[in-house]
């Protein structure tokens, strides 16, 4: 599904969303979200430059007295956020991206896991799966660092920065 609002300026503001249903017992919904600091730029008539371009989203989804929290702060260019969160399991996101380049992927299938995650300067890459429950990985990176963490099972554990 592709979303198009317009913000203060008349601008088109485009959001990206996929819903993949898989057919199991019970049903599992999976919920796409991608965000990308260039979504708020429309036209020609901007051009990327040395000043800033920040994006801050909060999202709180309520499904069968399940929350998922989604928090995704960016400041810079070209940063990239990646989320798929399975529906009806409680989990927790949150996301902080200063400078450029940076990328981040999250899934998480499973219920009650958090990722905490701090990207600063450029050019840094996380990639994190969470596929049980109870699992926590916080990550700090700062500069051209790369981390992948792929935590199968439940009640992990994963403190983790670079410089």
């Amino acid at each position: 599904m592709k979303l198009i609002s317009k913000n203060n300026n008349n601008r088109k503001i485009h959001y990206k969303q996929s819903n993949i249903a898989l057919i199991t017992a019970p049903l599992l919904l999976i919920n796409s979200f991608f965000c990308h600091a260039n979504d708020l730029i429309s036209g020609t008539d901007l051009q990327d430059s040395p000043l800033s371009l920040s994006l801050t989203t909060s999202l709180a989804v309520t499904i069968n007295n399940s929350v998922q929290h989604l928090v995704i702060n960016q400041y810079g260019i070209k940063n990239q956020v990646m989320v798929n969160q399975a529906a009806d399991m409680v989990n927790d996101i949150n996301i902080i991206q200063n400078g450029m380049h940076n990328k981040a992927n999250v899934v998480q299938s499973g219920a009650n896991n958090t990722v905490n995650l701090l990207q600063q300067g450029d050019g840094n890459l996380v990639d994190v799966i969470q596929e049980g429950d109870a699992n926590i990985a916080n990550i700090k990176q700062t500069g051209e660092q790369t981390f992948i963490v792929h935590q199968i099972g439940n009640e992990m554990l994963v403190n983790i920065t670079q410089y």
